[in-house]
């Protein structure tokens, strides 16, 4: 069983945060940005510029947040793990964690979209279901992967052993 030593097993996954927190609202302003400047009906509505903003003040904090994980990950990961320690886990295990924790994230991501969702439909009376689906989608995505995790860790050693 593989030993890692705590401070860089932090430090690398502050890392791969940071890394996704700068990529992953990449394609919503790209697409919000194509939508504002090729659209003429769009950029003539006054509404348009609010929301351009209020994805720009999105991808701004998040690009910001994701760079200071990485640049600061040292830092962190000293005041996170005081103490240099190995741990014995296995690979095996530390994918079953990170499928358990992304399935949590989709999890809690499909019940933002479907509070969302409600909150429209009481609101203005009657809305898309696009974000119902989407939602559901989500919630099911993420209590598959949770509730797979432990047989995506063993997945994970069949394919490494071929």
């Amino acid at each position: 069983m593989p030993s890692f030593h705590t401070r860089s097993l932090c430090e690398a996954l502050l890392g791969v945060a940071g890394i996704w927190l700068l990529v992953r609202t990449l394609s919503n302003q790209a697409t919000s940005l194509y939508i504002a400047w090729s659209s003429s009906s769009m950029a003539q509505e006054a509404e348009a510029t609010n929301m351009l903003a209020i994805q720009g003040v999105h991808f701004f904090v998040s690009a910001l947040l994701g760079a200071v994980l990485i640049l600061a990950r040292k830092p962190i990961s000293r005041w996170l793990t005081p103490h240099e320690a190995a741990v014995s886990a296995s690979s095996a295990t530390l994918i079953a964690v990170g499928a358990a924790i992304i399935g949590i994230g989709y999890l809690a991501a499909g019940l933002n979209t479907l509070g969302t969702h409600y909150a429209r439909l009481e609101t203005l009376g009657t809305v898309s279901p696009e974000r119902l689906w989407r939602g559901g989608l989500s919630i099911a995505i993420g209590i598959m992967l949770f509730a797979s995790s432990v047989g995506i860790g063993r997945l994970w050693l069949r394919f490494r052993a071929l």
